[in-house]
């Protein structure tokens, strides 16, 4: 009965202090986003969103084993005080390695479902992301030379009056089930360090147009790098397993011309999805 009071103190214990931990992440927050502090980054936050959640958890489980262990206890008590009134031999606690074993295997058992989980996850977000990588190369691909006739037109990217070809081809391809959003962008071929993005984004009007950005993001300096003739670093992005496709559009000589930009519907199941049809 003591190694049971010991272990309830150690839950207990332990419950208390992820509570802790809990609530000086609540108060962190709270006072990160009243006052503006911004003193945590992207990754920084999410990381400590996950340890929140993880202590929440965990501590959840802590109050569910110290309820269970002290019911225990009680059905223990209940149980030795109907052996005394009734003169049976009392049933000896199991040994302390035993329990300490089962503890162990139960944790061991934890372990490896998180690990399969993680596993199983990383399989099939693979898969998806490589359906959905082919659905977009080959819709790309029935648009290519339509995109690229209408881009190399062009005597500067048109910050209004876009073709309506254009845009209905960027519509179309945002209308697919599977796709958030297309961007099309263009070198700027007077500066070296930016380029030009198009979206239809709303229903067309001739207000509508490219508009111009400096290149900041790696993923910009990946696709001015293809537009120029070294596909390398773009190349890697699009392995990431992640629903973002990057397509360089070339012309017959084999220059780029544009880089298309997908961006998929993570939600979407991908299934049902045949290529070809």
């Amino acid at each position: 009965m003591k190694s049971k009071v010991r272990l309830l103190s150690l839950v207990v214990s332990f419950t208390l202090i992820l509570l802790t931990i809990g609530a000086v992440l609540v108060v962190l927050g709270i006072f990160n986003e009243a006052l503006n502090w911004d003193i945590f980054g992207p990754k920084l936050e999410a990381f400590l969103y996950g340890v929140f959640g993880s202590c929440m958890a965990l501590a959840g489980f802590g109050v569910a084993m110290a309820v269970i262990i002290s019911m225990q206890e009680s059905v223990r008590d209940f149980k030795k005080f109907v052996q005394s009134r009734t003169n049976q031999e009392e049933t000896p606690d199991a040994p302390r390695r035993i329990y300490a074993a089962r503890m162990l295997g139960v944790v061991a058992v934890m372990a490896i479902l998180v690990a399969l989980c993680a596993l199983i996850d990383h399989i099939v977000l693979s898969q998806r992301c490589k359906v959905f990588k082919r659905l977009a190369a080959e819709q790309v691909g029935n648009f290519q030379p339509k995109i690229v006739g209408l881009v190399g037109a062009f005597l500067a990217p048109p910050q209004n009056d876009v073709p309506r070809d254009l845009y209905d081809v960027i519509k179309t391809l945002d209308n697919l089930d599977f796709i958030d959003r297309t961007t099309l962008y263009i070198s700027d071929p007077t500066e070296q360090t930016a380029m030009w993005g198009y979206t239809a984004w709303r229903d067309y009007t001739n207000a509508d147009g490219f508009a111009r950005f400096f290149i900041a993001k790696d993923f910009e300096k990946a696709m001015r790098r293809a537009v120029d003739g070294s596909a390398a670093d773009l190349d890697q992005i699009n392995d990431r397993n992640e629903f973002v496709w990057y397509k360089l559009l070339s012309g017959e000589s084999g220059k780029g011309k544009a880089v298309v930009r997908i961006d998929g519907n993570s939600h979407q199941s991908f299934r049902e999805y045949r290529l070809g049809q």
